[in-house]
This record gives structure tokens, sequence and C-alpha cells, in this order.
């Protein structure tokens, strides 16, 4: 399975998707048994600050992470390229290579100002939409079967300079409300796959956004906590790397064991072994300059 879910419009750009590399799982068999990460990867990935692309592909995984890498490497270079054209520029480029057809697609996302693009790009077309989805129709009518009207807070406590807080109302935008419903519908999908032996790993999903703050696009960060009597603390943090080197680290609590999933790196998931949370930051820092929080 894989499913990312994409929209933009003048107020919000969003990309949601989940980590799971069917084709090698179809090639390797299912993995049953405890987390594994190499059947995992990073498919929505932010170039900069204002430009993210994510893919889908049934049977060329190593195709779509070469043009998002040549991509990157050109707007590296110059920063007013056109990352539409580009990108579809370079996949037709693969299809020049002797015995390879490759079946990728892409979502790729653009902040232009206040001006949000989205564009899907497949062999034959390139074309802009407002909302779109790559990889699997029957996945993307389960999660629309899954989706729940979202209901947010209404106020917002926020701490002032004095240390006193203030009551100031929260009014959710229409695409704020889109996104979340769409977040909470594919974390239901993908938990379900918890069940079918590929991994704790499977409940994740990964959220871009233009955050609020920033107006840049980012990774968004998640936490699940709680107790097992079985194995005491459990859950996972989430945390993200949104400035120079970037991409997206998971900690699993109870298991002593992280993820670290990279923009660019030629390998699709890194295990790695803590003790805690802040050691697991610090083994991402040093080893891939990931500055996760």
């Amino acid at each position: 399975m894989t499913l990312i879910v994409g929209m933009a419009n003048d107020d919000i750009g969003f990309l949601v998707g989940e980590t799971m590399l069917t084709p090698l799982l179809l090639i390797k068999g299912n993995p049953i048994g405890p987390v594994n990460g190499e059947f995992h990867g990073l498919k929505i990935q932010i170039i900069n600050g204002d430009s993210a692309i994510a893919f889908a592909s049934s049977n060329a995984v190593d195709v779509a992470l070469r043009v998002i890498a040549a991509v990157s490497e050109e707007i590296l270079k110059n920063p007013s390229t056109d990352i539409f054209q580009k990108t579809k520029e370079f996949y037709l480029a693969q299809f020049l290579a002797p015995n390879e057809k490759p079946d990728c697609e892409f979502l790729v996302l653009k902040l232009a100002g206040e001006r949000k693009r989205l564009a899907h790009i497949t062999a034959s077309e390139l074309k802009f939409v407002e909302r779109a989805y790559i990889g699997d129709q029957k996945q993307m009518a389960k999660l629309n079967d899954l989706r729940q009207p979202y209901v947010g807070a209404k106020e917002a406590h926020v701490q002032q300079p004095d240390g006193s807080f203030k009551i100031e109302p929260v009014e959710d935008s229409a695409g704020q409300i889109e996104f979340m419903e769409i977040s909470f519908a594919l974390e239901r999908l993908v938990e379900r796959r918890g069940r079918e032996g590929v991994g704790a790993i499977a409940g994740n999903i990964i959220r871009v956004a233009n955050a609020r703050l920033s107006g840049q696009l980012e990774y968004l960060q998640t936490v699940m906590a709680g107790i097992s009597l079985e194995e005491g603390a459990i859950g996972y943090s989430l945390l993200a790397s949104n400035r120079e080197k970037r991409g997206v680290g998971i900690y699993y609590i109870a298991g002593k064991l992280g993820f670290v999933m990279i923009v660019g790196d030629t390998e699709m998931c890194r295990k790695v072994r803590a003790e805690t949370l802040d050691e697991f930051k610090t083994m991402a820092r040093e080893s891939w300059g990931l500055d996760l929080i």
C-alpha cells in the first residue's frame, strides 16, 4: 500500500502519507515479527522551506528517489528552478535507460508567498490541482470511509510575558479542518496494518504542511504514550528536523530503538538502538546532522 494525499489553495498546503514500501514487501515477503525499518521510507521529501515532492511507485522506488535527488540538486544550484517542469523532465529521462519502464507518480507542492500550488505528475501529464492523491485507489476509498468530522478546540490558553494566561478564541480554517480529518483517517487506516505483522512503525504517518509560525513547509511531530501491563511505559515520539538537514526520527520507548528517515538519503530508513530519547536525538545529530525536536 502507498497512499499520499495532498491539497493546496490560498488557505493551506499539505501532504499526508504513510511509510510502507510495498515493492520491497512483495519482493522479500511480509516480515512477521518485530518492527523492521527495512520496509519503510520517507515518501514525502521537503526539498526546502517552500517545496516538497511526494512519490508513489509499484516497481521503481529507486527511480523516484533518483528523480527527487536530481531535482533537489537543481534547486540547490538555482532556487528559481521550476520544480514542476524539472520533476517531469527528470522522470521522463529515466525512460531512456535500457530495460527500465518505471511506474511512478509524484505530487509536488510549492509555496509562493500566499499562493500555494500542487501538481500531479506522471509520465503522460503534469496537471495542477487543488486536491489529489497518489497510490492505491482502494486504500483511498477506505480512507474516505474512515474520515470523520473534526471538531477542534474553541479556545486556547496563551501565556503572557508576566506568566499569566489569557484565553483566546480558536477558529480553524476549512483547510486546517480538512488537513486534520485526512490525517486522522489515514492514521486509522494504517494502524490496521500493525495487526498484520508489519511492525509498529506501520502506524506512523508523515504530515507536511505550511507551519503557522514559520510559514514554511515542515514535518509535523507526533507523540503517542501509554502504559502496558507487560512492558510498562509504551508509545513513540515522531520528531522532526526542519532546518538545514531535513528528515524525521521515530523513537519507541519500550523497544529502546528508533528509526531515522532523511531527505535525500540513499537508504530509505536507518535503525538505531538507543537507551533513551535524548540519546536517540544525540545520535541522529552526530551521525546525520539532524536537529530532531
